[in-house]
């Protein structure tokens, strides 16, 4: 009982193994959802389930859900009960404690599944939710289900692409894996597109480049290389074609102050004569995004650390306007980029 990682929950439900309860959580939603079903199914036969499983999609009242635990199942060895996305800081203080108490004495007829979607607790979870984690732990397993490495997802979107009848290089399956943000969710709805385009054969990079939407990280990508390279206008188009796609002002200088701050670690990293590696871990990067560290490593070497620390006090400077100034938000964050584009690289 305690935390575990995925593939110690892979190897106990292979050998039939199961918690009277399991808080999944995590930013790959595809294995939060993956392995909740995978629970349900050992928990409860699919012919049994309209007896013995409940799923809820918001939070119960904590004397139903005492009931359906207590309940003994009907023709199963085991009664499942699935919470999806509880919002557990908002539950009422009796409430909150009503649940701490009713999970502690879960039946060893019964199986808890608490799965929490897109929830990634990079610092300490607050205290409500802390307490909910212990109190699972006490008679289960909490699980933090974490993006995969570039190279297991692309390994995935070539066994999925072959079982459809189509095929995919290794390069060109990275590639497809780094335009999905390594997210198992987005190359799953991707893949059936381009799978579906492409009928049979091989999927190439230009499928790729073509059908797959730029994320707004990708974006972000580009759009520096082209401030890098001294083009303005190109990284304004860029940007432009961001807010084409309905991305939030807050998520866009989100996810381009992550990048310079990236790119400004790097730099301190290579400075300090430091591998990516050592990098990574110093800045408490998680594993499965080590390659951040990596590509940054690849890009910093014409940029100066004064330079990339003024980006960052740029970006860092309209954050602050658009979080407390009414001013039009689209129209800060070209600034800040017109800002960006004036400063001395060197």
């Amino acid at each position: 009982m305690g935390n575990i990682n995925e593939n110690r929950l892979k190897t106990d439900l292979k050998s039939g193994r199961l918690e009277r309860a399991y808080f999944l959580y995590g930013s790959e939603d595809y294995l939060v959802r993956f392995f909740a079903d995978k629970i349900t199914e050992l928990a409860v036969p699919e012919d049994a389930r309209d007896m013995n499983f409940v799923r809820y999609t918001e939070a119960p009242k904590a004397d139903a859900l005492s009931d359906q635990l207590e309940n003994m199942p009907f023709f199963s060895e085991y009664k499942c009960v699935l919470i999806k996305d509880l919002d557990i800081d908002s539950l009422e203080a009796a409430e909150h404690k009503a649940y701490l108490a009713l999970i502690k004495n879960i039946p060893e007829t019964s199986v808890l599944i608490i799965a929490q979607e897109n929830i990634a607790y990079e610092k300490k979870p607050k205290a409500a939710t802390k307490k909910m984690i212990e109190a699972v732990e006490s008679v289960g397993v909490s699980c933090e289900m974490m993006y995969l490495t570039e190279d297991k997802v692309a390994a995935r979107a070539q066994k999925e692409a072959a079982k459809a009848g189509c095929s995919l290089s290794p390069e060109n399956a990275r590639l497809l894996a780094r335009e999905c943000g390594n997210s198992l969710t987005v190359l799953e709805n991707e893949l059936a597109k381009l799978c579906s385009y492409r009928n049979s054969g091989e999927i190439t990079a230009a499928d790729i480049e073509g059908l797959v939407p730029k994320r707004i990280d990708t974006n972000i990508f580009n759009l520096a290389k082209e401030l890098f390279a001294g083009r303005t206008s190109s990284a304004l188009e860029i940007l432009n074609d961001v807010f084409a796609q309905n991305a939030e002002p807050n998520s866009i200088l989100s996810a381009l102050s992550g990048h310079f701050i990236d790119l400004y670690r790097a730099k301190l990293g290579k400075l300090a004569k430091k591998t990516a590696y050592d990098a990574s871990a110093a800045f408490k990067y998680p594993p499965n995004r080590s390659f951040v560290m990596n590509n940054a490593y690849r890009s910093v070497d014409r940029l100066s650390e004064r330079y990339l620390g003024k980006c960052v006090e740029v970006l860092y400077n309209t954050n602050r306007l658009l979080n407390s100034s009414q001013a039009d938000k689209r129209q800060l964050i070209e600034k800040a980029i017109i800002e960006i584009a004036s400063l001395p690289r060197n």
